[in-house]
């Protein structure tokens, strides 16, 4: 997946949405979801290989798809488009999911323009069923590459969809391993080390066997995005207030929940677009907890290219950023990232910065 070809597109459609937030279904197809399927998965609208209006048969009355993209001859993904004047809603996911076990196809994609819904039909047992894998922004397109990749016209054909499905959903069964039994599995690896040195480290590999666990998680969720369904409903959640100050509620149903909290207080951000959000919280540490400062001189590079922080939107290179948040003061963030790596370079620095910082919703 061409990364420059997906931030074209996510700056170029931003702009669009932004222009006509209204737009009606039509024009969102031929301005945001035409664009997507031919520049961004590949797909080419001049073969065989697209349908538009396909039919399909639902009891004695026939329904057409949007879009149908083929492989081998049959319909591999349906493609069901809303204007960007439209809330997708659970009935319109419903619609889509029903065309696809009718017609038993592996892919499906729900996007008004501006959120894009990818599922896939799960055949175990006798009736088939299909599942949520992730609900994505249009500005966080980029945190997404492996969907993007499992959809393009090239893994499609290819079989390498099915391979890239199956890979996050063994690393998605083993993150919930992990979590769910983290308890168990950190006091197994305790007693292990226990074993083989004595009981002299018992306390210390109690601790941190308990870190490497959390680690283990960690790295999994960001060497490739573990496919939850981020379309589930949570509870609000609230900061806790300290000397004096109020409490502050944030309303957890958006997707993304991020806490940062010192001695004196807490304070909770939301957002249902990763990037965005990662800006908030770096102006909050940049104008409240003196972040410029940890990291003197600019540019922040982490690696050896790659500027995270920096007071214009470039990197040593001089090459532009391709996708960034403004913060405070006049200093630049790069987005560019998928959920995993947001989370740890939030973490350092927050660390930096001395306050905690803790990551709730669909993180």
């Amino acid at each position: 997946m061409d990364e420059e070809t997906v931030t074209k597109y996510i700056e170029r459609s931003q702009s669009l949405v932004e222009a006509s937030p209204q737009m009606d279904e039509q024009n969102t197809r031929a301005r945001l979801i035409d664009p997507f399927i031919r520049d961004v998965l590949g797909w080419d609208f001049y073969s065989t290989s697209i349908e538009m209006e396909y039919s399909v048969q639902m009891g004695s009355s026939k329904k057409k798809v949007d879009y149908a993209l083929f492989a081998d001859g049959s319909p591999a993904v349906f493609v069901e488009a809303k204007g960007c004047d439209t809330t997708i809603s659970e009935s319109h996911a419903d619609q889509l999911r029903s065309y696809m076990r009718q017609e038993w196809v592996d892919w499906g994609l729900l996007t008004n323009g501006r959120s894009f819904l990818v599922f896939r039909l799960k055949k175990d047992g006798d009736r088939p069923d299909v599942e949520l894998l992730r609900r994505m922004e249009l500005a966080d397109l980029t945190a997404n590459d492996w969907l993007l990749a499992a959809l393009s016209k090239e893994s499609i054909q290819s079989g390498a969809s099915t391979e890239i499905y199956e890979r996050v959903e063994r690393r998605r069964q083993a993150i919930n391993a992990l979590s769910d039994g983290k308890s168990e599995i950190a006091e197994a690896i305790r007693k292990t080390v226990v074993d083989r040195v004595g009981e002299v480290v018992s306390q210390p590999a109690e601790s941190l066997s308990k870190t490497f666990v959390d680690d283990l998680i960690s790295e999994l969720e960001s060497d490739q995005n573990d496919g939850r369904d981020t379309a589930s409903n949570s509870t609000p959640s609230e900061t806790v207030s300290g000397h004096g100050k109020e409490t502050e509620t944030v309303d957890s149903s958006d997707a993304y929940v991020v806490k940062i909290a010192d001695q004196m207080e807490s304070t909770s951000f939301s957002d249902d677009s990763q990037a965005d959000l990662m800006g908030t919280v770096v102006d909050h540490l940049i104008r409240e907890h003196d972040l410029i400062d940890a990291y003197a001189p600019l540019p922040y590079v982490p690696g050896k290219k790659i500027a995270i922080l920096n007071d214009e939107p470039t990197h040593p290179s001089g090459e532009d950023m391709r996708l960034y948040r403004a913060a405070g003061g006049g200093y630049y963030v790069y987005t560019s990232l998928n959920k995993g790596d947001k989370k740890r370079h939030l973490t350092d620095f927050a660390d930096a910065c001395g306050v905690d910082i803790s990551f709730d919703g669909d993180w």
